[in-house]
């Protein structure tokens, strides 16, 4: 039966450990063991309740049975000779073995004497006869690899010591064996002043530990917190037949969980980007420890403000001032207790598990099924798939949407939904007399493309492909269109000038010439040649021609470029910059294709659009609408892109958002 939970230090001794030949042996250098020094160092003297621990990575072990035991000659007086086989952790634990013989030789102390528990027993599978060698690491006797290293650990250990009043202006190192020592024979609930040290424990029943060791350490794959937690649930805590009914059916329920969550686009909805994660169902019991954390921390400040003086008549600032401090001291300790690292959560369960009865065990896994069918519930629906996917790509925490889902009808949610994605947004519509309108923050600022406002910008047209799925989903009880998240989170976006902000800046003559080849090719793609149409003059034909045959001379670049626009149809005036600037004139569209265009002309960009459409690229709909002109009120000039097009389709796009916009007129908002 497989055992998992904590283990300070202080209960791993007056054990038997043995590291089996399959591994290397014991190979840390300087480096690594100077950095667990450093982080015992700094957990040992920094000022704390002596409850804290500090945690080291899983231990994984398996008990030896007889045939190991004696067919390896492993004899010790420690735990009536039960040996533990090392699968995964034997470089720390080897580490702290050394640490401790260190401490014992210096420090001249008896552990069985001074602590109640003799040092555990570390013996390696025989190997170049250096078995034995770890007993005396400061002459070990022979100069195999293992010998060696085992050696050069000790001496790495002293000369950290030695090496504090220079390091760390401290003068009195032996204060400082002196805390470690306490440290490191410290237990839950013991009496030393600096807190304890632990480790994860993983006493695995699986038949062949070569495997596991295999799949652990082939190319670095580290024990993963849900692959514990996973342990946790699954440990046989009485011997009925019930117990193990409700293994299986838990082990066949988080493959399943586990199968879900390895979708993509479910992966995509519930994160802001595409987190690496081998385990997803991880995700779940973060989730479940952040709501069952809250409730932890209210217990713990409830104690600390009775404990702060609850009871004391005080004015209602300084009532403030100490609910606040209890909530910040309810923080600090719930940190202390669990931790904040990626094991904080298997922190939570293996105590919450400690004495953990069937029902427990049903009861929390009843609580994880709950948030995947949760999950599963706003990922189905059409809806909720596409507004609580755009909170979360704009930061919003799972938790809080989780918190406006709890006990509301679905209408109840779904206004929730709305009045949390116009907050998100927080910017204001603004109607003028004529019926203008323009997207301003709460200042009256128009929100135009810089710096500050790109961030802003890309979410309301995010939203704006977005919503405009949800309209074109209105009826359909089958066959609806969504918004790919997976495809969105998996490629960068930039904002995009439709028509270009910025003047050529070509200046080298063969880049001009390449320039204007391309975008008269584009134009003759839609059946524009520039020596048969009306659209320009004879003499700005020859102008072209002349260009493109010699370069620079009497023609200068500019007025190129000003007589390609006039051949496509731009406006025989230049676009203000500000309206350049404005949401009408940008949207939104993969990096890489963005970057590529260069110095682009309408008609160039469109045609690449089109392209990359074809070759599959993902286009979000909004964008080819754009470059198509596929929305109310645009001119019938597929190869231009005038101020018209660009006041109606930034009017689409606030018909289209329009009810997440606060607005200036009374009675509009929606």
């Amino acid at each position: 039966m497989s055992e998992i939970g904590l283990k300070s230090i202080y209960d791993l001794l007056d054990k038997n450990y043995y590291i089996p030949s399959y591994q290397r042996g014991y190979r840390w250098g300087k480096r690594q063991v100077q950095d667990l020094l450093e982080d015992l160092y700094t957990f040992a003297m920094e000022d704390k309740p002596k409850e804290s621990f500090y945690c080291l990575q899983p231990v994984v072990v398996k008990k030896c049975d007889a045939e190991t035991v004696s067919g390896n000659f492993l004899q010790s007086e420690l735990d009536n000779n039960i040996w533990y086989e090392v699968i995964d952790g034997q470089q720390r634990l080897t580490t702290v073995y050394l640490l401790l013989k260190y401490l014992i030789n210096t420090e001249r102390v008896d552990m069985k004497e001074d602590y109640g528990k003799n040092l555990f027993r570390v013996s390696y599978q025989t190997r170049d006869n250096d078995g034995n060698c770890i007993s005396r690491p400061d002459n070990p006797g022979n100069a195999s690899p293992n010998a060696y290293y085992v050696t050069q650990g000790y001496k790495n250990i002293g000369n950290w010591f030695t090496s504090l009043p220079e390091t760390k202006g401290i003068q009195q190192i032996k204060t400082v064996r002196a805390a470690f020592l306490d440290v490191l024979t410290n237990t839950k609930g013991g009496s030393g002043a600096h807190g304890y040290v632990q480790v994860i424990w993983y006493d695995t029943d699986e038949d062949d530990p070569i495997k596991t060791f295999t799949r652990l350490n082939i190319g670095k794959i580290p024990l993963k917190n849900a692959e514990l937690i996973k342990a946790l649930f699954l440990q046989k805590r009485d011997n009925d037949k019930i117990s193990e009914v409700q293994q299986i059916q838990i082990a066949k329920e988080w493959d399943q969980i586990e199968a879900t969550l390895q979708g993509d686009r479910i992966w995509a909805f519930l994160n802001r980007d595409m987190p690496e994660m081998p385990a997803r169902i991880e995700y779940i019991f973060d989730v479940l420890f952040k709501v069952e954390g809250e409730k932890k921390k209210s217990e713990i400040a409830e104690k600390e403000y009775k404990a702060y003086g609850a009871n004391q008549r005080s004015t209602r600032r300084e009532q403030k001032r100490r609910e606040a401090e209890t909530l910040r001291r309810a923080e600090e300790k719930f940190k202390e207790r669990y931790g904040t690292d990626e094991f904080a959560s298997f922190r939570y369960f293996s105590e919450l598990f400690e004495r953990a009865d069937r029902e427990k065990i049903d009861e929390y896994w009843s609580k994880v099924r709950e948030y995947y069918e949760t999950f599963l519930e706003w990922y189905h629906n059409p809806l909720w798939y596409h507004y609580i996917g755009f909170l979360i790509y704009c930061g919003k925490p799972i938790l809080e949407i989780y918190y406006l889902y709890r006990d509301k009808s679905k209408r109840e949610f779904e206004k929730s939904l709305a009045e949390a994605i116009r907050g998100t947004l927080n910017v204001r519509l603004k109607v003028s007399a004529d019926d203008a309108t323009d997207i301003t923050t709460d200042a009256g600022d128009p929100v135009v493309y810089d710096n500050k406002t790109k961030e802003k910008l890309r979410q309301l047209l995010v939203l704006y492909n977005i919503e405009y799925i949800i309209q074109k989903n209105k009826g359909l009880d089958a066959g609806y269109m969504v918004f790919p998240f997976d495809l969105f989170k998996s490629e960068k976006w930039d904002i995009e000038h439709v028509d270009s902000y910025t003047t050529n800046p070509l200046t080298r003559e063969d880049q001009q010439i390449e320039w204007l080849t391309t975008v008269l090719q584009d134009l003759r793609d839609f059946g524009i040649d520039y020596t048969a149409t009306e659209k320009i003059t004879s003499q700005e034909k020859e102008s072209l021609k002349r260009f493109l045959g010699h370069g620079g001379g009497e023609v200068k670049f500019e007025q190129i470029t000003a007589i390609v626009s006039k051949l496509a149809g731009e406006s025989a005036g230049e676009v203000k910059k500000d309206m350049k600037n404005t949401i009408g004139n940008l949207t939104l569209l993969n990096a890489d294709i963005n970057r590529g265009y260069g110095n682009a002309i309408f008609p160039s960009k469109k045609k690449e659009i089109i392209k990359k459409d074809a070759e599959g690229r993902f286009i979000p709909l909004c964008t080819k609408n754009v470059f198509l002109k596929n929305f109310t009120g645009a001119k019938n000039t597929p190869v231009s892109w005038s101020e018209e097009d660009m006041e109606a389709y930034q009017k689409d796009i606030v018909a289209v958002i329009k009810k997440f916009l606060k607005t200036d007129r009374q009675g509009e908002e929606e």
